[in-house]
């Protein structure tokens, strides 16, 4: 994996998911500290339909890792100190069980972290920190959207122009390497503070009409 003016990890597409991930070995001391999540997967034995995911998504999974590490959410975020700190994926679920993995035995803050799958949209106010969004279920962005404002909630998704409408960290594809949007405007809504590092690994937009943010 290399990492050249941004955050990019290669994906060969025919590679099959129970290969293992190289470690990441980067020069630049940021680039490292941000792909830092990326270990060595192995293949899973889980009887769920939506297990032996792509490698695509274990690497979506360890930024996902990655993007909790460079964000500070509110005090009041948290019943206490320890309570964990929860990533929940709405609907269609295409980490598998490696979502699981990666996160297993994680500590952010003395946070625990945790991942749930939620199908009712209501429930993601009951705790969620991290929301994944697939892009099966973009449709129901706007309602999403609507259900977690004044929640400090960090929305996740994969679908185009998932930022620009809203969502807070958008991943995409450029020249077949991984790279992520951040909307600046949606993560001060939810009252969270990017860390410098992560913002300057990312395409950074804005709502439409408000390129200053609220």
């Amino acid at each position: 994996m290399n990492c050249t003016n941004g955050l990019t990890v290669k994906l060969r597409h025919q590679e099959r998911a129970t290969k293992t991930l190289r470690p990441a070995h980067c020069v630049v001391q940021l680039c490292a500290l941000a792909v830092a999540a990326l270990l060595s997967l192995g293949g899973t034995t889980s009887a769920r339909a939506q297990d032996n995911p792509s490698v695509e998504y274990q690497v979506k999974a360890a930024f996902l890792l990655n993007f909790a590490k460079f964000i500070e959410w509110p005090p009041n975020t948290f019943q206490n100190e320890r309570s964990p700190m929860t990533v929940c994926v709405f609907g269609y679920d295409p980490f598998g069980s490696a979502l699981d993995e990666i996160i297993r035995g994680k500590n952010i803050e003395n946070h625990e972290l945790l991942a749930r799958r939620i199908n009712e949209v209501p429930d993601l106010k009951k705790g969620c920190q991290l929301v994944f969004v697939s892009a099966r279920e973009e449709k129901r962005l706007p309602e999403i959207l609507n259900n977690l404002k004044g929640v400090s909630a960090l929305v996740v998704g994969e679908s185009e122009n998932f930022a620009e409408r809203g969502g807070g960290i958008q991943f995409y594809l450029e020249n077949n390497r991984m790279r992520f949007v951040i909307n600046v405007d949606a993560v001060q809504r939810a009252h969270l503070t990017v860390s410098s590092k992560l913002l300057a690994l990312a395409r950074i937009v804005h709502d439409p009409g408000h390129p200053k943010g609220n």
